[in-house]
């Protein structure tokens, strides 16, 4: 066996130093012996790895670790379905060109994410100088119309021009106004300044996210319809999972859901369901329950397949000791759960899962009721132990 010192002492891949930690040097079985010890006598599975780990509070606070007691709850019972990752409509936009011309220079590659107002592509568009031309002839137009009207008022004053060609200026001059405020409207909708002689257009992103498609290339014409990408915004995607007739009667909008991908069959998302499709799929005989997921670290890739596990207006079972599934780690091939002891010692438990509902899991043995576990931070603590393996003469 490695040797190690009398308390572990490991440091997270964050490079946060951790404060010594305790992992007692190898004891006899009675004198470390576990209440909570698996029945069948597993534990030594583990003898290599240390039992207790100790981190300073700034560590604890940086890995965002948190306990929670354990309690007795209802577990929901759940259906499965299949389904597949797709965007959400109102977070994808397609970027049309805008001006007509030819594409310059483009900024942006497919898969890139992009910043709202980043610029995408540059394109050499003449009719920029119309415009403005544009605008400034109108707007002076409407200027000596107005002009006129001045004029003609005070000449009324003085009878010495009629109420007619009066009312006629001031018509002329309010048309030549509108004319002139709508170009310049066109000018802003493009981003652009009423004045200068530039015929360069660059187009920015309207949205954050990320290019699913770019559509142009350098040196290509375009139209003002012309769409050059499609951005696609991320940080939340639907799971479309699909729910077969004979089970719609207990599936609810708002039921809890938790969705595992084909592509991360180790990783747990949830969600809650917010639509069920009106139509039914006449093939299949199924209907579509729309589940809402985050995608917190952009890992979610969208067509990507898996199933959805989706609470049922069933009966629950009796209240069962049960913890969040993020607390649950495997270590070793085994489950395992780090209980808070205080003072920032965490100790290792392994546990016997039972029966699961989305985002609980059942623990049949193992803990007890009312000790803190930690529901968040726990693959933080993972890594301690793992680390701790090394003895000092790796070092």
């Amino acid at each position: 066996m490695p040797k190690r010192s009398p308390y572990l002492r490991a440091a997270f891949a964050l490079g946060l130093a951790l404060s010594p930690a305790c992992g007692a040097p190898e004891a006899e079985p009675a004198e470390r012996g576990d209440p909570h010890g698996d029945p069948h006598g597993d534990e030594h599975e583990h003898e290599a790895l240390p039992k207790k780990v100790e981190l300073d509070a700034e560590v604890i606070a940086a890995a965002g670790i948190v306990s929670t007691p354990v309690s007795r709850v209802a577990i929901a019972p759940v259906i499965e379905a299949i389904g597949q990752l797709e965007a959400d409509p109102a977070r994808t936009v397609e970027v049309a060109a805008r001006v007509a011309g030819v594409v310059h220079e483009v900024s942006f590659a497919e898969g890139e994410e992009v910043k709202e107002g980043q610029p995408l592509v540059t394109i050499r568009a003449p009719r920029l100088g119309g415009l403005r031309a544009d605008y400034a002839a109108l707007n002076a137009r409407a200027a000596s119309a107005q002009a006129n009207v001045a004029r003609l008022e005070v000449l009324a004053g003085k009878s010495m021009a009629s109420k007619q060609e009066l009312a006629g200026a001031r018509a002329e001059a309010s048309a030549l106004a509108a004319e002139a405020k709508a170009a310049k409207q066109r000018l802003r909708a493009l981003g652009l300044r009423t004045q200068g002689s530039a015929s360069t257009f660059v187009l920015r992103a309207p949205i954050s996210g990320v290019i699913t498609e770019r559509a142009i290339v350098e040196g290509e014409a375009v139209t003002e319809d012309d769409t050059i990408a499609t951005i696609t915004n991320l940080d939340e995607a639907w799971f479309q999972a699909r729910v077969f007739e004979h089970t719609l009667a207990k599936v609810r909008v708002g039921a809890a859901a938790e969705v595992v991908l084909n592509a991360y069959p180790e990783r747990v998302l949830l969600g809650e369901v917010d639509l069920l499709s009106p139509m039914v799929d006449r093939h299949a005989r199924t209907i579509t329950a729309r589940v809402v997921i985050k995608n917190a670290d952009g890992a979610l890739r969208l067509g990507l397949f898996g199933r959805a596990r989706i609470a049922t207006t069933d009966t629950p079972s009796a209240p069962v000791l049960a913890v969040s599934r993020s607390a649950i780690i495997d270590v070793e091939d085994r489950p395992v759960v780090f209980v808070d002891l205080g003072d920032g010692v965490y100790e290792r438990h392994d546990v016997t899962l039972g029966v699961s509902g989305p985002g609980l899991v059942e623990i049949t043995h193992g803990i007890s009721e009312g000790e803190r576990v930690v529901d968040r931070g726990a693959w933080s603590l993972k890594s301690v132990l793992l680390r701790g393996t090394m003895g000092e003469d790796d070092h």
